[in-house]
């Protein structure tokens, strides 16, 4: 096995590990001596990689981000239309959150509500997309220009993050993909020139 391979896989048991125990024991109790147990790692180990805790969950996070980034790309391909665009974005969402709960669980229920941490530029960063989408659906002439995207862009993502924190506080029962349509179909109907 070459280093960089050894490099990554060790790295991906860190992050596995924080994630676990994360949900487990909440971000403020969990510390770096648990994470590194949990991954049978030395602490040393960890702090190879990571500067403290804060840095190695704000990188799990940027690394989510950009693999959200490219599979929702793909998703996107041979898809032209704004509206369509939307429909996807929300779809892919859910899909990208539920086939990994335990990052969703970290992300949205410990490390996003945490004002301690300079994570702004990935939550700018995710609703940069959905504002190039709304403004693509101006210029097509399908979304109204009466509206505050800004405005939309927040109850989208509000809408969004409360769908998944609900799922997740509720044990993950159902499936979130059935909300994707009627999410969908609401946003759009607000939104769409009439």
């Amino acid at each position: 096995m070459d280093k960089l391979t050894q490099h990554e896989e060790k790295k991906n048991k860190i992050f596995v590990a924080a994630e676990r125990i994360v949900s487990e024991r909440g971000y403020e109790k969990t510390t770096m001596m648990h994470i590194a147990k949990a991954a049978d790692v030395a602490i040393g180990t960890i702090y190879e990689y990571f500067e403290n805790k804060d840095d190695l969950f704000l990188t799990i996070a940027a690394e989510q981000y950009a693999l959200f980034s490219k599979e929702l790309n793909i998703h996107y391909s041979g898809i032209k239309s704004a509206v369509e665009r939307i429909r996807k974005f929300i779809w892919f969402y859910f899909y990208f959150f539920q086939k990994d709960p335990l990052y969703s669980e970290t992300w949205l229920l410990a490390v996003r509500v945490n004002k301690n941490l300079n994570h702004y530029d990935w939550i700018q960063e995710s609703g940069r997309e959905i504002m190039l989408l709304l403004t693509a659906g101006q210029e097509e002439g399908v979304i109204r220009r009466d509206i505050d995207l800004y405005i939309m862009r927040q109850m989208l993502i509000g809408a969004l993050e409360n769908a998944m924190t609900r799922w997740l506080i509720k044990g993950r029962s159902y499936d979130m993909l059935s909300y994707s349509e009627k999410i969908s179909d609401l946003f759009i109907d607000a939104i769409k020139v009439r």
